[in-house]
């Protein structure tokens, strides 16, 4: 059977055939984990508390095109991602922080040059989780992990930021 790799991150998987997601720069096999990953986080109550960072943590892995909708979402997990590694913010407030984010219609985003990709945790790391604990563990050290890759990028990160939740 042939391997194949993620474009986003390095992930190697044999081929399943299935569809590359649109708009990510994942592979259909990376995307599959991914589900799997978000069925744990849905349907596992203590698995919840971290859904956001492995929500960020993936699309920052996986960008995928300059379209409007692909750079805002890279934004808004990117600027999350930054909260929750740096700051500390709790993922629960994910969705409540992307609404902050997005008052007003902001067009001040722009595409960012991804860094590197390869190479980091991925996905497969996090879904060898034995239980809660240890996914919560790495998942926060995938966040890191993600989140370190991008620093060229980090001040228009943080200038987005305080723009945006000031």
């Amino acid at each position: 059977m042939s391997a194949v790799i993620c474009p986003g991150c390095g992930l190697e998987a044999p081929a399943g055939g299935g569809v590359r997601p649109d708009g990510y720069g994942a592979s259909a096999e990376c995307w599959e984990r991914y589900g799997e990953l978000l069925a744990r986080s849905y349907g596992i109550a203590e698995y919840r508390p971290v859904h956001q960072l492995v929500v960020d943590a993936y699309v920052a892995q996986h960008p995928g095109g300059d379209g409007r909708r692909e750079v805002q979402r890279m934004a808004l997990c990117l600027m999350t991602l930054c909260l929750f590694v740096e700051d500390g913010a709790d993922p629960r407030e994910g969705p409540a922080l992307h609404k902050r984010m997005m008052a007003g219609r902001p067009d001040y985003f722009h595409p960012l040059r991804p860094p590197r990709l390869h190479g980091l945790m991925t996905v497969a790391d996090v879904l060898a989780a034995r239980d809660p604990a240890e996914h919560r563990r790495l998942v926060r050290e995938w966040g890191r992990d993600v989140w370190r890759a991008w620093e060229p990028c980090h001040a228009t990160i943080r200038a987005w930021n305080a723009r945006a939740l000031s």
